[in-house]
């Protein structure tokens, strides 16, 4: 399942690099892309030599550093090219800045075009941490029983090309049936499958920029932990996952 999703997030990630431009860029800025699966929210840092713009984009996938982009007047342009299935996708991204501001946008090769926009981060001192609570009361206990069980809240991980990417998901079981929402970089996406007494199995179809693909994701329940977790990418190979209950 990782496989696909990185897949998927890739593609937003690259909708997302573009997203500042101006006379000085330089600095930290806040992201969103509207796609099909709804707004998504990013980070970028860009570093700026003259009309030269390189930098990292930074997301629950990890950082991917970028270069090769130029900034003339108030214009900004970006391109990159990614991997698809063993295919490049060309992504030129374009923004017009205004002071604080970016809008612009995200050609994806021959599928299309995106809208984004950016705002600035503006640096602020850090509120000052809040007093320890003295280590009187004793944690209530963890195990809650849920040692059998798998509805519920978790947050797992998936390992991709660009390290861990963190999501998550919200089991609901019954007499072996499972559904569910697994919540990531690129939106919600529902699920069905079984728990068969520790072996969970789990099916879903990603969508990408490259069609759909048919996910199946296998585990082991072990109380409060889904281990050995295994995802097969419809054809595209196999993935890592993990997970453990959410705490409130």
């Amino acid at each position: 399942m990782k496989r696909s999703r990185f897949l998927a997030a890739a593609f937003f990630v690259l909708l997302a690099i573009p997203a500042h431009a101006q006379t000085s860029i330089a600095g930290d800025w806040d992201v969103t892309i509207q796609s099909p699966q709804g707004a998504t929210n990013v980070q970028l840092t860009f570093k700026q030599d003259g009309s030269k713009i390189s930098g990292i984009f930074k997301s629950p996938m990890g950082e991917l550093p970028f270069q090769d982009g130029t900034l003339t007047g108030d214009d900004l342009r970006f391109g990159f090219s990614i991997p698809i299935q063993g295919t490049p996708l060309d992504i030129t991204m374009t923004g017009k800045v205004d002071g604080a501001t970016i809008t612009g946008k995200a050609q994806f090769g021959t599928f299309g075009e995106g809208d984004w926009s950016a705002k600035r981060i503006e640096t602020a001192a850090a509120a000052p941490a809040a007093a320890a609570a003295p280590a009187t009361a004793a944690a209530p206990a963890a195990s809650n029983g849920s040692a059998t069980g798998l509805s519920g809240k978790w947050d797992a991980t998936l390992k991709t090309q660009m390290g861990d990417v963190p999501v998550s998901v919200e089991f609901a079981e019954t007499d072996g049936k499972v559904t569910g929402t697994i919540v990531g970089p690129m939106g919600p996406v529902e699920f069905a499958g079984s728990l068969t007494g520790s072996a969970i199995k789990l099916e879903f179809v990603a969508k990408t920029p490259q069609g759909d693909i048919p996910v199946t994701m296998s585990g082991e329940l072990n109380g409060d932990s889904i281990m050995n977790g295994k995802a097969e990418l419809g054809g595209m190979g196999q993935a890592e996952w993990s997970a453990k209950r959410s705490r409130p």
